[in-house]
């Protein structure tokens, strides 16, 4: 006959203790990912912000004014994306203004991203490409 015990014995709490830190860990790892994921998704988002404004800025400045907007300078109205953004422009004819603008990310491990805008002047009408 088999005498009742009470309570839990060392082996049984090593078991439980072993299966919480199995689980623990699995979690904390799927957690890291998700979060760097994220991370990675809201720098997309920041670059991609910070591409379209520039582009949008000198696609509607006065072509006269573009040549005065030269040179680069350091942007960090983007949360969490500061970047120096450097703008030169070639006169490619009397009509086509080619502007070229570089997005450098200050944190190294993002590569810079470089954009073209041509501003087109037709028989004094304004056309955008």
């Amino acid at each position: 006959m088999m005498k009742s015990r009470r309570g839990v014995s060392l082996i049984e709490v090593m078991v439980a203790l072993t299966l919480f830190g199995l689980i623990a860990t699995v979690h904390t790892v799927a957690t890291m990912r998700y979060g760097l994921q994220m991370r990675t998704s809201a720098l997309g988002t920041a670059r991609s912000m910070a591409v379209s404004t520039a582009v949008q800025l000198y696609s509607t400045m006065p072509r006269a004014n573009i040549a005065t907007n030269t040179g680069c300078t350091t942007i960090t109205t983007i949360s969490g994306f500061t970047h120096r953004r450097c703008i030169s422009t070639t006169a490619v004819n009397s009509t086509i203004t080619r502007v070229r603008i570089i997005i450098t990310p200050s944190n190294t491990a993002l590569k810079p991203d470089t954009l073209w805008v041509d501003r087109v002047t037709s028989g004094g009408a304004l056309v955008f490409q």
